[in-house]
């Protein structure tokens, strides 16, 4: 597969922090901080593992056209989930992770490789074969 994403640090630049700092902060599957990270985006796929504690995936369509695609991983209680009771700043050093290791694509055909090539899972970090077939379904149905 030719390199068809890259990571952009100046993504961070577009975290909708107007919605993100009054989200609520408990223990789960964070959909709304996943769905709401950046501004202007258009949700285009978003799975949640929807178990007491697993792995949430999500792609947008950025407002230049571009789409992103990010995951997490979430825990059922305060010992085990980083949003449960997060600080201000904690918040703000998670989404600017969650922006940073976001990867992004020109088109959505670029998206859709990316998350069918599970040949190499474990090369791209967080992107197992569950996460990249859930989402890639999640996106078909758009």
């Amino acid at each position: 597969m030719d390199k068809i994403w890259v990571q952009d640090d100046k993504l961070q630049l577009q975290i909708d922090w107007e919605k993100i700092m009054p989200m609520s902060r408990n223990a789960g599957g964070h959909d709304e901080q996943m769905t709401g990270l950046f501004k202007g985006a258009a949700v285009i796929g978003h799975w949640n593992e929807g178990d007491y504690q697993g792995t949430v995936a999500t792609c947008v369509k950025l407002p230049d056209g571009r789409f992103a695609i990010y995951n997490d991983s979430y825990g059922s209680c305060s010992g085990c989930d980083s949003w449960e009771d997060a600080t201000d700043d904690e918040v703000k050093s998670m989404c600017i992770t969650l922006a940073n290791d976001a990867y992004v694509f020109e088109t959505i055909d670029g998206v859709r490789e990316f998350l069918r090539d599970t040949e190499r899972d474990g090369v791209h970090y967080s992107w197992d074969k569950q996460t990249k077939r859930e989402l890639l379904a999640e996106i078909s149905k758009n």
